[in-house]
């Protein structure tokens, strides 16, 4: 009975009983509100990874892509400057190995700024090169990795030079020799 007097108001009606609980109105308004925000951040992500999936099945790098010889082009035709002659130096390994490599720099055809700017930097590009090689361990050297080579030591020609740019580096002779 006395349970029913304390719910009774002072109007004579009944009254809301008190909420008692484990925690306030707010912090659980607070975690539903949360729980709301973590649920989309989860389905946004799920849709983003499932949409990804679809649209890049299959899909392969560029890198990867064969290209058939009737759509590859004709390799342009370069006028070719072969002054550096033959360098030598040691590979970088604990036990050196010995390398010789003659290079050729092929440059735009009919370009007299890059010929001439070869010419007089015949002292730089013969440095480029010793320190390329020297910079190398003879693992890195080998003939599969030729065509990076060639790129690389490109990329450090290039960057010497001022007038304008070289298109290609060809080996006419790269030989390492391990020390006995």
């Amino acid at each position: 009975m006395s349970d029913e007097l304390d719910n009774i108001d002072e109007g004579g009606g009944d009254a809301e009983p008190k909420k008692t609980g484990f925690l306030p109105g707010m912090v659980i308004s607070i975690l539903k509100w949360a729980a709301l925000g973590l649920g989309a951040i989860f389905f946004i992500v799920t849709v983003v990874v499932v949409t990804m999936k679809i649209l890049g099945a299959g899909n392969q790098g560029m890198t990867q892509q064969q290209v058939s010889t009737d759509y590859a082009g004709k390799a342009p035709v370069y006028d070719w400057f072969s002054q550096v002659g033959e360098v030598r130096g040691r590979t970088s390994d604990d036990t050196p190995a010995m390398v010789m490599l003659t290079v050729n720099i092929g440059y735009t055809q009919g370009d007299k700024i890059v010929q001439t700017e070869l010419v007089s930097r015949i002292p730089q590009l013969k440095d480029v090169v010793r320190q390329f090689i020297t910079s190398k361990k003879a693992a890195d050297l080998k003939p599969e990795k030729e065509n990076d080579l060639k790129v690389e030591l490109a990329d450090k020609i290039n960057s010497i030079m001022s007038s304008g740019k070289i298109k290609q580096v060809l080996f006419d002779n790269l030989q390492v020799i391990a020390e006995m």
